[in-house]
């Protein structure tokens, strides 16, 4: 089995050095790094990220299929994305979205994360 290293995020600093992630939690984290950037916040890399659709009218159909375009682009490691999700207490803003994809083959445990949409 390949070791996948990077940088941990949220970016971190362990007995003086950068804490690296591997595999899985290496993963994991760069999927929440992807939901949790908006276009632009990154200056070398602006089309990185989940686009605000704060004023947008979408039904959750439509953003499950935006959050699963953009983890797939920026993630490849993640296989087999199956992305659900829908709104929380009514309209409050907030996306319940759950994220199970497998990594070299393997099931990973889902991602449940609650997003501002």
């Amino acid at each position: 089995m390949t070791l996948i290293r990077g940088l941990t995020y949220p970016l971190t600093v362990a007995n003086g050095r950068l804490a690296v992630s591997t595999d899985s939690t290496l993963v994991e984290e760069h999927i929440i790094s992807v939901l949790e950037t908006r276009p632009f916040e990154r200056v070398m890399r602006a089309d990185y990220g989940l686009k605000d659709y704060t004023f947008e009218t979408l039904k959750p159909t439509e953003i499950n299929a935006k959050i699963s375009a953009a983890v797939s682009e920026e993630v490849p490691e993640a296989q087999n994305l199956e992305v659900t999700g829908n709104f929380e207490n009514g309209d409050q803003g907030l996306y319940a979205v759950r994220i199970a994809y497998t990594l070299n083959g393997d099931p990973q445990p889902p991602l449940n994360l609650s997003l501002v949409i």
